[in-house]
């Protein structure tokens, strides 16, 4: 005879529950349980295969005790009906039009009514739409939103909590980044179900972490990583970001040529998804300074203007201030290069104030050490020696950058020594 059906309190046959079938595989897995060992004593293995699979539905005993089994709450386990901001939300955040984004997440997480799993996915939205223009305090949400979403059996998206948590990060120049990033990438890759898209970029964040410290080799592969695992599935978007890092890392290892080509793609991939989604995104600014920083070291300083007036603008329309320091000091250096001293002061002193105003450190170091050189061009060693021991300070608690800045420093002033005894 076959297994009784469950009644309620009213005699009523009990329907089963609906079920996340993937949150239950993950728990199960997370526990470290086999299907036999996590199914004894309560179903048969096939029917929590069933379960795994989503072609049947446990009773609520059943459901309960498989829960205490695999000690999590049976609510984790529910498929809950999912609020349609939800998906609101995530389109407009693939469309990356962030200030919509914003009103909508903050809209959400004000009404009193909403799930506690809407609460946290809009959370995770409202860090993801105030990234670029507020990177502290993204990091606090996207911290809350992970904390949350993990709490409730939302593995995946707390896994990429966790990698804009890196992003905040790496934004702020904090170099605690690539920890983070690791970790994301170990928590994502642990779990069932996932998305190559995600992964790829995943990799590719720690790519540009990589390189924020020097890694280049690391980088290097980080970037082909996600090439090999996103395959065909990579949008324009991401292409640009991973042509950048790539043309990023060979410049940093001499290969200028191969440099210049990926540049010239990761542009092109850029600036074409900006026109396809009519948003202007801080990334397609960021590519074009760097670009225009090559074209500057390569002699080409018509192509470097425009490029850098580019990145400039592309700030300014977007709204974001973070990263915009890196810009004014390229045209600062376009200038000195030019021999328009005047107009290279101050442009690198319009950084220098941002950067300070920012928190950025490695921004506000690297300002400092191109004024001393613009002060050594003009014979004064007094300010000269001043701002890179500003630069230095700065540098305090960096003994790697500290130590190119000193390097620097002795280029500087063995050049100027050059010239003034003529030899």
């Amino acid at each position: 005879m076959g297994r009784r059906q469950e009644k309620n309190a009213k005699g009523r046959f009990v329907r089963g529950e609906a079920i996340n079938p993937a949150a239950l595989r993950q728990a199960r897995r997370d526990a470290g349980l086999t299907l036999a060992e996590t199914a004894e004593g309560i179903v048969s293995r096939q029917a929590l295969q069933q379960f795994e699979a989503g072609k049947a539905r446990p009773m609520p005993g059943t459901l309960q005790a498989i829960a205490r089994r695999l000690r999590i709450s049976a609510d984790a386990l529910l498929a809950r009906p999912h609020d349609p901001r939800e998906v609101m939300m995530r389109e407009l955040e693939e469309k990356q039009r962030w200030r919509e984004l914003e009103r909508l997440a903050g809209a959400t997480l004000a009404d009193l009514n909403v799930t506690p799993r809407t609460q946290a996915v809009a959370r995770f939205y409202l860090g993801r739409a105030i990234l670029n223009q507020e990177p502290e305090e993204a990091l606090r949400e996207l911290r809350r939103a992970r904390g949350q979403l993990a709490r409730l059996g939302e593995p995946w998206l707390a896994a990429e909590a966790r990698d804009w948590e890196g992003a905040a990060l790496y934004l702020l120049q904090d170099a605690t980044a690539l920890d983070v990033g690791r970790d994301a990438l170990a928590r994502y890759r642990v779990l069932a179900d996932r998305d190559p898209g995600v992964e790829a970029r995943m990799l590719e964040h720690i790519g540009s972490y990589q390189l924020q410290r020097e890694e280049v080799g690391e980088a290097l592969t980080s970037y082909r990583q996600a090439i090999d695992v996103a395959g065909s599935m990579l949008n324009l978007a991401r292409l640009a970001n991973i042509y950048h890092g790539l043309a990023s890392g060979c410049l940093r290892v001499g290969e200028s040529r191969k440099a210049l080509d990926y540049f010239d793609r990761a542009v092109h991939f850029s600036r074409t998804a900006h026109d396809v989604r009519g948003e202007v995104s801080p990334n397609l600014a960021r590519l074009e300074n760097d670009f225009g920083d090559l074209l500057i070291r390569t002699g080409r300083w018509e192509r470097a203007e425009e490029m850098i007036c580019a990145a400039l603008d592309h700030f300014a329309a977007c709204g974001v201030e973070v990263g915009r320091a890196v810009a004014l000091l390229s045209m600062g250096d376009l200038r000195a290069r030019q021999d328009r001293l005047d107009e290279a002061l101050q442009w690198t002193n319009q950084a220098i104030e941002l950067a300070d105003r920012l928190g950025e450190t490695v921004s506000l170091a690297l300002g400092y050490q191109q004024l001393g050189e613009q002060w050594a061009a003009q014979g004064d060693s007094d300010r000269f020696e001043a701002s890179f021991s500003r630069a230095f300070e700065i540098l305090a608690d960096l003994p790697e950058a500290q130590s190119e800045s000193l390097a620097r420093y002795r280029r500087v002033r063995d050049a100027q020594t050059q010239r003034q005894t003529g030899t």
